[in-house]
């Protein structure tokens, strides 16, 4: 693990995001209105976040994955494909009949997670995660990250399908993005965006810990700044780094906005980061 979250952030954070979530479903009138820029409906969103949050509470618990969820992997060459394969079969057997019963469901998975991280568990111990490739593994402190950078993002998706204004919590996003950031980008090095490129990125999400990003023949590592001196420092808000890290959010607009911006002997890298990269 290259940055270690704080357990007691990122559990402040899955708490708070998650209760947003859920009173927001509650308080709906339907959930068929469409997530911008996705194909999922309001509805779709929520039965998504509750199967992250109930497989990520039995990863984090170390225990085998149920029956259901095994059966509903999905299969592909790359993360992404096999990230986007697993929730669609997951979405075609996951369905709630109204707002409310969605609402109890998120409640209850939520809550699950949230026990699961009361438990203590050793932020550095590795566990399987096969919806992101066979034999792919993450530390329990990745899965707790992930848990919230989903919570932030969805917000901002199921917001938009229901016509409401988005909740974008600083101190939520700056909580987890590093740890996703350095922990998750090596797996989702983009081939065709990434050939040729030799560079290196300090990547500073703001209030948050730093890291060092290398990449070089269509691979990248994190480690440590320790002193070593970047190509391009990017300096990011911790929602824009999720937002814009999760294609939510064009890059231009976070600089126009203050959220993101460069420097460094090559600051015009900047502008390259985010087509180094493959996204579920």
């Amino acid at each position: 693990m290259i940055i270690e979250p704080d357990r007691d952030a990122l559990r402040a954070a899955l708490d708070r995001e998650t209760s947003r979530l859920v009173e927001r479903v509650r308080s709906s009138a339907h959930l068929d209105g469409r997530a911008p820029g996705l194909d999922w409906t309001a509805g779709q969103v929520a039965a998504h976040l509750c199967v992250v949050y109930r497989a990520f509470a039995l990863a984090v618990r170390g225990e085998e994955l149920s029956q259901e969820i095994v059966e509903n992997m999905g299969a592909g060459e790359t993360l992404p494909d096999v990230v986007a394969s697993t929730n669609a079969r997951a979405l075609a057997v996951v369905s709630f009949p109204g707002p409310r019963e969605a609402a109890a469901g998120l409640r209850e998975c939520a809550d699950e997670l949230l026990a699961a991280l009361d438990t203590g568990p050793d932020l550095r111990a590795a566990r399987p995660t096969p919806w992101y490739g066979a034999g792919v593994t993450r530390t329990v402190g990745t899965l707790a990250a992930l848990t919230v950078s989903e919570s932030v993002v969805h917000g901002f998706d199921l917001a938009g399908a229901l016509r409401t204004r988005p909740w974008l919590d600083e101190q939520s996003a700056a909580a987890a993005a590093p740890t996703v950031m350095s922990e998750m980008l090596p797996l989702l090095v983009d081939p065709v965006g990434a050939r040729g490129f030799t560079g290196s990125f300090e990547v500073r999400v703001r209030r948050a810990p730093r890291f060092l990003l290398r990449l070089e023949n269509g691979k990248a590592r994190a480690a440590p700044v320790e002193g070593r001196e970047a190509d391009c420092v990017l300096s990011l808000s911790g929602v824009d780094a999720l937002l814009v890290g999760f294609r939510r959010r064009q890059l231009w607009q976070s600089i126009a906005s203050g959220g993101a911006f460069a420097f460094g002997r090559q600051p015009w890298l900047g502008l390259r980061f985010h087509t180094l990269f493959r996204l579920p």
